[in-house]
């Protein structure tokens, strides 16, 4: 297995393992303590691969204000806390069963196409843009409309596992992904709003 697929390969078996433990289910905050309060990108990985998996009404604006929270504590320089009504969600069984195997695909993907380049693009010295522009790819989330979030999150998702291998260009190429859901997501939402504006009008 190549480094990137240890790597994420350790991090599934610790939640899997935790999730037998908690008979299935774990909270935001189980799954934050689990990963560690510093280990910002995972655990942004994890809520873009969460929010790729059909939920309940309103979970996926709940994983996109977890995403934006995660993301400001990481340009902040703070550990990681997410109390409150965020840290008590429970994720179901059935959600990190789907986490892990989108988890072993990304790590069997970017093995193959990434490796450590243009390394300062995905350094520390790049955490602060990093944050800024996964703020804006997560902000589409929030918004209460069905199937709007699946492009933002693969371009999330890939930003997270590039910045874990050290890959910059990978980074771009999420950057290039998120953004373009971020304008598929604007579309959509400024269509649902001419369409109620012509069945009021």
């Amino acid at each position: 297995m190549t480094p990137i697929e240890l790597q994420i390969e350790a991090i599934a078996a610790n939640v899997r393992m935790a999730a037998r433990n908690a008979d299935g289910a774990l909270s935001v905050v189980e799954l934050v303590d689990l990963l560690g309060t510093h280990s910002h990108t995972v655990v942004i990985l994890l809520l873009s691969v969460l929010s790729m998996i059909w939920g309940p009404p309103g979970y996926a604006v709940l994983m996109g204000i977890a995403i934006v929270t995660v993301s400001t504590m990481m340009m902040l320089g703070k550990p990681l806390r997410l109390g409150g009504w965020i840290g008590s969600r429970r994720i179901p069984g059935k959600m990190i069963t789907g986490m892990m195997e989108r988890l072993a695909f990304l790590a069997r993907l970017l093995a193959r196409l990434s490796r450590p380049r243009l390394e300062s693009l995905a350094g520390e010295s790049a955490k602060i843009p990093t944050g800024l522009l996964v703020m804006l790819i997560s902000l589409p989330m929030a918004l209460p409309i069905p199937f709007i979030n699946a492009v933002p999150n693969v371009g999330i998702a890939i930003i997270c596992v590039s910045r874990i291998n050290r890959d910059g260009l990978g980074v771009v190429i999420g950057t290039v992904v998120g953004l373009l859901g971020v304008g598929i997501a604007v579309a959509i939402f400024w269509g649902v709003i001419s369409l109620a504006q012509n069945v009021l009008a």
